[in-house]
């Protein structure tokens, strides 16, 4: 940004600075807000560094989207800004590029070429573009030739990981019960006159809590509503004008800031057939081939007679119809559904049925018919006169319909989404009224009942009488607590100005109109006007041709002259009257002579210089008149296709365009409701606390007179509270055992049998310790010692006895407050990849762990991931399960710290499910089946070996190394091929074979969804060693590479890996979710690192921070 020249006008850089400053914190609302103020006064070259930070905003947050529809939107407006500057023709090819990629669409790889040759300074740019070019150039090349790409699957994880946000996952506080408690206390009056907000009141807690800011902006909305007597209204972000109406808004973005055409585009755009005509080919009548013949001499002797037709809705019962012609009917079929489709899809113009009905009359004037006596009978003017055409005519009319496209990618869709994403975050539930002299807001009498269904997208505004408002409302429910206590959506808070509410999605909205309007002014329209003036040219030689043919017949001995030399002479007489105004015509029509004299089988549309043209006409003045003729005739019939193809990519465009301004009226709808519920709940809910806060007060004062008088001698026993985080920890537990309990109860005598069983365990590491200091109670005073100590077994027994609840620790046992939790980062990412990868399938069956209290391992396992599914992982919760499992797998296996050692104890001790009918996850997920077999060489014996179970293949990491620096290009999955060509087994002898060994073929029956890779590390590798064994890693394998009984194509993705990186071996967790690559490592497992978009940022991320990839989870995608 500091390269341009400081702007000319002294107050447009005081705030080109600003704007400058806040998109270097970060905040692009506002350095957008600020180049909307500098967009209307900026002038002359100052123009050029406000839309280079305009498009650089747009393209920065286009990359930091996670969105693709955001993504597309940014990056369109982007494309709009660069565009219409041209300094930054590179820029705007570089965003052209970017949503080909997003969108992989030939229309934006088209539109890339097209932009790159216009980059000013061409020899020089085009050489930092040239691999956009040539990328542009082979993605073309392969939709020519039909080679389709797949699009990287997008994880459907619109959620995070219940680990990594416990958001959705609230347990209600205490606080809340408390509110409700006290709202069901309170008597059914001054719960409705709750409903009644003093707008008095409401004002001055504005002013105190937000200022006089806040003050302004809520007068500001009283004054509006009170006025228009509406919530709603449409705002123009760019001028801040405000409008009544949808139509209002889109006619002022339109005619003030270049959403439609101009009036001389407007007037030269195609036109859509008439409703007339759409209603006749939409009808299910007709449509049947005529017997044409006769209809011909029907035509003619009605037309003698003066007897008409008699048409229904298009059609006419009077012709007759050919009987046993399938071919035709077929082709008629064809027609017809194509027809209704472009009808459907608004994109059928006028030009194409009159190219149709031009065929039909040249056809039937060959059988004596006149254009006169088709128009007397009506038939030009209906699809049935398609119905005279042979099969010959039916095929060119169908050839030409499928060259029409239905569809455009050109993300219309996508930004579409990304609109309604917006404006549904701006809709109101709740109804919000007035009293009849304006000084009390009156809330929905539904909230009292419980959340209200569909929202209110009128606004409209009532003035009632408060008490015959509220008088039959009922007030039985607490549901008026949820509503206050939900804080929702706050994404545009109260007391921000109005234009800024969600302006830089509106701006880029606004920026792909433009650049709609920009693709349908300077493309198709200048290409129609092309194709208008070189049929003008075609036109005028016919003409000439023609006079030449009567000249000659007029006069038989005269002198007969060229058809060429006739247009050579025509030529001639332009150039020599051509000045500077008529310079740019005379060239087009030398141009367009030049191709007719060529023999150009389609127009060139070129526009050289005038010499050279005149010279390559002269050349070619000796042409015969029948190659002239044959050359006319052909580009005739090419600019008469032209047109409507022509036409209907136009509508398709207009089509766009109408969609996205549509789109930009709706989110130019604010809702003042929306602006002013948040600090609206924040009053009301500081008054019912207040009250409930008297209340109590009130209720502890006589609670003390109380005991004043009569336990004046009973000391006061003293409670300790525990910490926030014990507390919410203490919860999760109790919800885990009540679930437990549940399934207990779920299981009947079964379960019952099992709970005698005695457990294998006997302790547990702490589980409230974790991250919190301890507290420590204050020591009693004398004579408190035995009371105390009898208060503390009394509760021990009420928690024992609690009905419908038990302790905890009858599934987690009692934390010893000496042992800290033990972490194991090999555990907790290998933990975080099968969350990762498991997800789906726990969240479907999480509700079937069989109870497995005798068994440690399998306890452990149940109770992590049964916290994972529920939502119930909180941080504190989650160190515990975490310490309780690996605590757990060191009693039963030896302790290790390697990551595939885990898993693999973690799969072979994995709880049953209770239900018997659904199959283990590591059956289902992991395990994959297959068979070696070998074809001995010699005695050619083909020995059967019984079926073998694993969870995939462990390789030395240095092998693939090794190989794929040997062979250099040379796929993963083909390197683990070749390094298991190195396993040999003998001829079994006792079976008869003969002892050799032979190579083996892995053959597979069951192909699991998760493939895992297990590398072995020496754990000495220097930088570049671990660099290079990453390298030869891949994103995607195929699986029937390495094993046959495949399918061709067997594909698995890397969806997740653990390795270690540096000298402590710490292990990190790479998942791919949302397009993207994250990285997770430590004991905060919420926090992630992104670590980019592709595979090669992951080759990139291990190679710098050296880490060591030991386990790859490879996922179906087919």
């Amino acid at each position: 940004m500091n390269r341009f020249p400081p702007l000319e006008d002294a107050k447009a850089e005081k705030l080109f600075k600003l704007a400058k400053d806040h998109y270097a914190q970060g905040n692009h609302i506002k350095a957008l807000e600020v180049i909307q103020d500098l967009s209307r006064s900026a002038k002359g070259n100052d123009k050029n560094p406000v839309a280079y930070l305009h498009g650089t905003i747009f393209r920065d947050l286009a990359e930091k989207t996670e969105s693709p529809d955001l993504k597309a939107t940014y990056l369109l407006g982007s494309v709009e800004i660069f565009t219409a500057c041209r300094p930054f023709s590179a820029l705007a090819t570089l965003s052209l590029f970017n949503l080909a990629q997003l969108l992989d669409s030939k229309l934006y790889y088209k539109k890339t070429l097209a932009q790159a040759n216009e980059v000013v300074g061409s020899a020089q740019k085009l050489e930092h573009l040239r691999h956009l070019v040539e990328t542009a150039e082979s993605k073309l090349a392969d939709f020519k030739n039909g080679v389709t790409h797949l699009a990287e699957d997008s994880d459907d994880n619109s959620e995070e990981d219940v680990i990594e946000s416990d958001d959705d996952a609230k347990i209600e506080s205490d606080f809340v019960r408390g509110l409700k408690s006290y709202w069901l206390g309170l008597g059914v009056d001054k719960r409705r006159d709750f409903m009644k907000v003093s707008i008095e009141g409401f004002t001055s807690y504005v002013q105190r809590v937000y200022g006089t800011k806040g003050r302004d902006a809520l007068e500001e909305v009283l004054g509006f509503v009170r006025k228009d007597k509406r919530w709603r209204l449409w705002v123009c972000r760019s001028c801040l004008e405000e409008f009544s109406s949808a139509e209002e808004c889109k006619n002022h973005l339109e005619q003030e800031h270049g959403a439609g055409f101009q009036a001389r585009v407007a007037i030269a755009l195609a036109q859509r057939i008439s409703e007339a005509w759409g209603c006749m080919i939409t009808s299910d009548g007709g449509w049947e081939p005529v017997d044409t013949l006769a209809a011909v001499e029907m035509i003619k002797n009605r037309f003698g007679d003066k007897k008409p037709f008699v048409y229904e809705n298009g059609w006419s019962k009077d012709l007759p119809l050919a009987s046993a012609n399938e071919e035709r009917s077929k082709l008629l079929r064809e027609i017809r559904l194509l027809l209704v489709t472009f009808c459907d899809r608004k994109i059928l113009s006028r030009s194409v049925t009159k190219w149709m009905v031009d065929r039909v009359v040249n056809y039937l004037e060959k059988l004596g018919v006149s254009k006169h006596s088709l128009t007397e009978c009506g038939l030009v003017e209906t699809p049935q006169s398609i119905c005279f055409l042979g099969c010959p005519q039916l095929n060119q009319i169908l050839d030409l319909l499928k060259r029409i496209k239905c569809e455009r990618d050109d993300a219309t869709e996508l930004v579409c989404r990304a609109v309604e994403s917006c404006y549904n975050g701006n809709l109101v539930r709740e109804k919000i009224d007035f009293d009849m002299k304006f000084s009390s807001l009156l809330l929905d009498k539904r909230l009292l009942l419980g959340k209200i269904g569909q929202f209110d997208e009128e606004g409209a505004i009532r003035f009632l009488n408060a008490n015959a408002h509220y008088a039959k409302a009922n007030a039985g429910g607490d549901d008026i607590i949820s509503w206050l206590t939900d804080s929702g959506d706050e994404r545009f808070q109260f007391p921000r100005p109005l234009k800024a509410h969600n302006l830089d999605v509106w701006m880029a909205v606004l920026g792909a109109v433009q650049f709609t309007c920009r693709t349908l002014g300077t493309q198709y329209y200048a290409k129609r006007l092309r194709v208008r003036d070189f049929c003008e040219v075609l036109v005028g030689a016919m003409t000439l041709c023609i006079g030449e043919d009567e000249r000659r017949r007029n006069t038989p001995d005269g002198q007969k002259k060229k058809y060429a030399s006739l247009l050579c002479d025509e030529c001639e007489k332009k150039h020599l009257v051509t000045d500077a105004d008529s310079s740019i015509a005379t060239r087009l029509y030398c141009a367009a002579v030049v191709d007719i004299l060529k023999g150009e089988p389609h127009p060139k549309f070129g526009l050289p210089e005038l010499e050279d043209c005149l010279n390559v006409i002269r050349d070619h003045r000796n042409v015969s008149d029948d190659v002239l003729m044959n050359s006319l005739n052909r580009l005739k019939s090419v600019m008469t296709d032209k047109v409507p193809l022509i036409d209907s990519k136009i509508f398709l465009v207009e089509n766009s365009r109408l969609s996205l301004i549509n789109d930009l009226v709706r989110l130019s709808v604010f809702d003042y409701r929306s602006y002013i519920i948040p600090p609206l709940k924040e009053f009301l809910l500081e008054g019912i606390v207040d009250l409930e806060c008297k209340a109590k007060l009130a209720s502890a004062q006589a609670d003390r007179l109380l005991e004043e008088e009569e336990m004046k001698s009973q000391p006061k026993k003293k409670k300790n509270n525990s910490r926030k985080d014990e507390l919410a920890a203490a919860e999760a537990l109790k919800l885990l055992s009540k679930n437990g309990q549940d399934k207990e109860k779920n299981s009947g005598s079964k379960k019952k049998r099992r709970r005698n069983k005695k457990r294998t365990s006997t302790s547990m590491p702490g589980t409230l310790d974790q991250n919190v200091e301890r507290v420590t109670s204050p020591s009693p005073k004398p004579g408190e010692e035995d009371s105390m100590e009898h208060d503390q077994e009394e509760a021990a027994k009420d928690m024992q006895n609690m009905p419908g609840e038990e302790s905890p620790s009858k599934h987690l046992e009692p934390a010893h407050v000496e042992s800290p939790p033990i972490y194991n980062s090999a555990l907790a990412m290998t933990l975080k990849a099968l969350c990762h990868i498991l997800k789906e399938y726990l969240v479907q069956n999480g509700n079937q762990f069989y109870d497995h209290r005798e068994e440690r391992v399998p306890c452990a396992i149940g109770n992590f991931f049964t916290a994972f599914v529920s939502k119930e992982m909180k941080k504190g919760l989650y160190s515990c399960l975490l310490s309780d499992l690996l605590s757990s797998i060191e009693e039963v296996y030896s302790m290790t710290s390697h990551a595939a050692e885990l898993l693999v104890s973690i799969l072979e001790s994995w709880p049953c499910w209770e239900c018997l009918e659904i199959e283990s996850v590591v059956t289902h997920i992991f395990t994959l089946e297959g068979y070696e077999r070998i074809s001995c060489s010699t005695c050619k014996k083909k020995p059967n070996y019984p079926e073998q179970s694993s969870y995939g293949i462990v390789m030395a990491a240095d092998s693939i190394r090794d190989l794929k620096c040997t062979f250099g290009d040379i796929k993963f999955e083909d390197v683990l091929k070749m390094i298991r060509m190195e396993d040999k087994m003998l001829c079994d002898i006792k079976t008869g074979g003969c002892g050799k060994a032979n190579f083996v073929h892995h053959i597979i029956s069951r192909c699991p969804p998760i493939f895992t890779v297990v590398l072995e590390w020496e754990k000495h590798e220097t930088e570049k060693e671990i660099s290079e064994a990453t390298e030869a890693l891949d994103w995607e394998i195929d699986m029937s590479r390495l094993y046959e009984g495949l399918q061709p194509n067997t594909k698995y993705r890397l969806v997740s890996m653990v390795g270690f990186c540096g000298e402590e071996e710490e292990y990190i967790c790479l998942a791919y979710k949302k397009n993207r690559w994250v990285s997770y490592s430590h004991e905060a497992s919420s926090a992630k690192e992104v670590v980019g978009g592709n595979w090669k940022s992951v080759v990139t991320f291990c190679g710098d921070r050296k880490v060591r990839p030991e386990i790859l989870f490879y996922e179906a995608f087919q």
